[in-house]
C-alpha cells in the first residue's frame, strides 16, 4: 500500500481529480434513456457488447450493466434488478467514490483508511460483478 501524500495542495488536487470519474458515471447514468434494450443520450445509443452479441448476453459479465446503472440512478430498481444486480454495485461505489474522496479534499491529506477503503471498492466492484453474472446466469433475480 502506497504511503499516504502529506502534502495538502496535491492532496486536494489529486482528490477532485479522483472525483470525476464517479460523478461522470452518476450524471450520464441520471440522464440517460434507460430501456431494457438499449440506453441513450440524447439521440445517441450507448455502447454495444461485442462479446454479448457473439455468444448472448449472459456470456457476458457486463452486459447491462450501463443500463442497470442508469436505472438505479433513476429509482427503477426492480427493472435494474431483473437486467444486471451489478447495477446496485457500480451506482453504490461510484457514491461512495465521491464522499471518499470528498472527506479528502476536506482534510487536506489521504489517509490509510482511505487507501484501505479504494482497495475494498476495487474488490467488491469485482466481487460485485462477476455476482451479478452467476446471478443472471442462474436466473435468482428475474421477476
Amino acid at each position: 500500500m502506497p504511503i499516504p501524500d502529506d502534502n495538502p495542495k496535491t492532496a486536494r488536487r489529486a482528490a477532485l481529480g479522483n472525483m470525476i470519474m464517479p460523478a461522470g458515471v452518476l450524471v450520464l447514468a441520471a440522464t440517460a434513456r434507460a430501456s431494457t434494450e438499449a440506453a441513450t443520450w440524447f439521440g445517441i445509443r450507448g455502447p454495444h457488447c461485442p462479446l454479448g452479441a457473439v455468444l448472448g448476453e449472459c456470456a457476458c459479465p457486463g452486459c447491462g450493466l450501463t443500463r442497470s446503472t442508469a436505472m438505479v440512478v433513476q429509482g427503477r430498481f426492480g427493472e435494474a434488478l431483473e437486467l444486471n444486480v451489478g447495477g446496485f454495485v457500480v451506482a453504490g461505489l461510484s457514491a461512495a467514490a465521491l464522499v471518499l474522496h470528498a472527506d479528502v479534499l476536506r482534510r487536506g491529506r489521504v489517509l490509510f483508511g482511505h487507501l484501505r477503503l479504494r482497495e475494498t471498492g476495487r474488490w467488491v466492484f469485482v466481487a460485485g460483478v462477476l455476482f451479478a453474472w452467476l446471478a443472471r446466469a442462474c436466473s435468482w433475480f428475474s421477476l
